[in-house]
C-alpha cells in the first residue's frame, strides 16, 4: 500500500491532480491501493473529493475505467484499493 500525504499541497486544484496522477501510475504497478492522509480540520475538501463522485469522473477522463474500492479508516485518512 502506498501512502500519500496530502498536506504539501497549497490548493485543492493541486491535491486532485496529484490525486489523479497518484491513483493511474499505481495502478500500473504492484501497488493494491494508496491511502492519502488529507487530515479532518483543513483536509475536509481533499476528503470530500477522495469520497465522491468526482474522483471516478476525473479518472474516467483520463481513460481509467477500472473498479475502485474507498475506504475511509477514519476522519483524516482514505484508502482506495484497485479492485
Amino acid at each position: 500500500m502506498k501512502v500519500v500525504n496530502l498536506h504539501e499541497y497549497r490548493t485543492l486544484h493541486d491535491a486532485k491532480t496529484a490525486i489523479v496522477e497518484t491513483l493511474l501510475n499505481s495502478y500500473h504497478s504492484d501497488v493494491i491501493g494508496v491511502e492519502f492522509i488529507h487530515g479532518h480540520n483543513g483536509g475536509t475538501a481533499q476528503r470530500s473529493y477522495l469520497r465522491s463522485n468526482n474522483l471516478a469522473k476525473d479518472l474516467r477522463k483520463d481513460g481509467f475505467n477500472a473498479p475502485l474500492r474507498v475506504v475511509e479508516i477514519d476522519q483524516g485518512r482514505t484508502s482506495i484499493y484497485f479492485t
